[in-house]
């Protein structure tokens, strides 16, 4: 029973991002480009760049922050017709103003370009 119950754990990590594998810059590199996003923006001439991604984020459909960290967030998206979810995850460098993004289908080995588009339009309301 505990091996079961440890097989859950280490399954579940393996799909939903956290905290702990982010620092203030570094998000995981994408391995599986096909269906992986991770761009670096320079954010210098935004004042409050963090709350503002927070709140695109926030006011997108189907997506939920699930952890926020003071530098760091990680939300799921859902897919409107095959509810797959995907990962964004963003930290933020204040020192060094630069936000990082990162999103990831979970399953899958082509997203179709959803992640870019995502990112892209994340990116065009923020700039």
């Amino acid at each position: 029973m505990k091996i079961f119950f440890l097989i859950i754990l280490i399954f579940t990590i393996s799909l939903s991002p956290s905290s702990l594998f982010a620092s203030q810059v570094e998000l995981k590199s994408c391995i599986q480009i096909a269906h992986c996003v991770r761009e670096e923006w320079d954010v210098k001439n935004i004042e409050k760049p963090f709350d503002e991604i927070k709140t695109i984020i926030e006011n997108t459909p189907r997506t939920e922050i699930v952890d926020f960290n003071g530098d760091y967030l990680h939300a799921e998206a859902t897919s409107k017709w095959m509810k797959y979810v995907d990962d964004i995850e963003i930290s933020y460098s204040p020192g060094l103003k630069i936000l990082l993004i990162r999103s990831e289908s979970r399953v899958g080995v082509s997203d179709l370009g959803v992640n870019q588009k995502r990112v892209d339009l994340i990116k065009s309301q923020m700039f």
